[in-house]
């Protein structure tokens, strides 16, 4: 039986730990003094979160999945929406870059559910699962009313993923680029400095990003229950633990009895130069109170491993400076 489980049967919403702020904003700094970038940290249990950076912006990447599912458990709890409801997708619906279930789609398409997506989204960071859902909800702004709806500032998203991606690039979405190799064909035709241009635009784009004050606080209501009923909360934090990518990163930094659920994310890199590699999530401690953390690299040069270490040393720290 997973922790969500445990936390949710009885329909009483966990109570959070508590941190040593000092304690921890010290550590937070020593991993963090001399690294090759930006970097948003927070960590955030009973009190007031312990962050680094705290209102700065960070591109999201593919923690935006985790909001799709988000808004995707609104939608059952307000909508009527069944997760069990079958969905057929078809190589139009497809998007780009990572999503495993393009193999699934076949010329007579893939039967599946609004549930499994959800699940693709989050465990796999599947892209199409991500873009089918989020237009199945109506567009980004969904995402955004629910944040608004929470009183959660500082995230906002914008775009799904077919536009993100091709954006940064500097080519524009068209239809026929669910073909990976007409993708690719075009991405070699962008002149090198058209697609340097439209990174470093990036890098200053206020789309599609969030802080880690404002990504603290979300995970850490979404942990005591205070966003959805107790069923969908359940559902989505089991499936966050589940997360398959990544496991270097915060999960890396888990001391015995410790769980997270969480989501990665990551940019593509040029020349060397990376502006997002993030890991947010929930832990839960061997009593089940969790203490939401969340940690942003931005414009950095230093290697996965560099990141990953850096990503683990700060989950163990929040992990040593807390109290059930």
């Amino acid at each position: 039986m997973r922790f969500a489980l445990l936390l949710f049967c009885t329909g009483v919403a966990a109570q959070a730990a508590t941190l040593d702020a000092a304690g921890l904003e010290k550590d937070f700094r020593k991993l963090v003094a001399g690294f090759d970038g930006r970097v948003g940290v927070c960590a955030q249990a009973e009190a007031a979160p312990v962050c680094l950076n705290a209102g700065q912006r960070f591109s999201m990447q593919s923690v935006m999945k985790m909001l799709v599912g988000m808004a995707v458990m609104d939608a059952v709890d307000r909508r009527g929406w069944k997760l069990e409801t079958k969905l057929l997708i078809r190589k139009q619906d497809l998007s780009l870059y990572m999503q495993p279930i393009a193999k699934l789609v076949g010329p007579d398409g893939y039967e599946t559910t609004i549930g499994d997506l959800v699940r693709r989204a989050i465990v796999d960071s599947d892209s199409a699962a991500a873009d089918i859902l989020l237009a199945r909800l109506g567009g980004p702004d969904v995402v955004n009313k629910l944040l608004d709806r929470h009183g959660i500032n500082g995230i906002r998203l914008d775009r799904d993923e077919r536009h993100l991606q091709t954006e940064i690039a500097g080519i524009r979405w068209r239809p026929e680029y669910v073909d990976a190799a007409v993708l690719d064909k075009a991405l070699e035709a962008i002149p090198a400095a058209t697609r340097e241009a439209a990174y470093r635009k990036y890098q200053t784009d206020v789309r599609d990003t969030s802080t880690p004050e404002g990504m603290a606080s979300l995970l850490l209501k979404l942990a005591q229950g205070k966003l959805f009923s107790v069923s969908s909360t359940r559902l989505l934090l089991d499936v966050m633990e589940q997360t398959a990518t990544f496991p270097d990163r915060l999960k890396a930094g888990l001391s015995a009895g410790w769980k997270l659920g969480h989501k990665t994310g990551s940019s593509g890199c040029l020349n060397g130069f990376c502006i997002a590699t993030n890991d947010v999530g929930v832990l839960w401690s061997p009593a089940q109170s969790p203490v939401a953390i969340v940690v942003f690299v931005s414009d950095s040069r230093a290697s996965l491993s560099e990141k990953a270490a850096l990503m683990a040393g700060l989950a163990r720290a929040a992990i040593q400076h807390s109290r059930d």
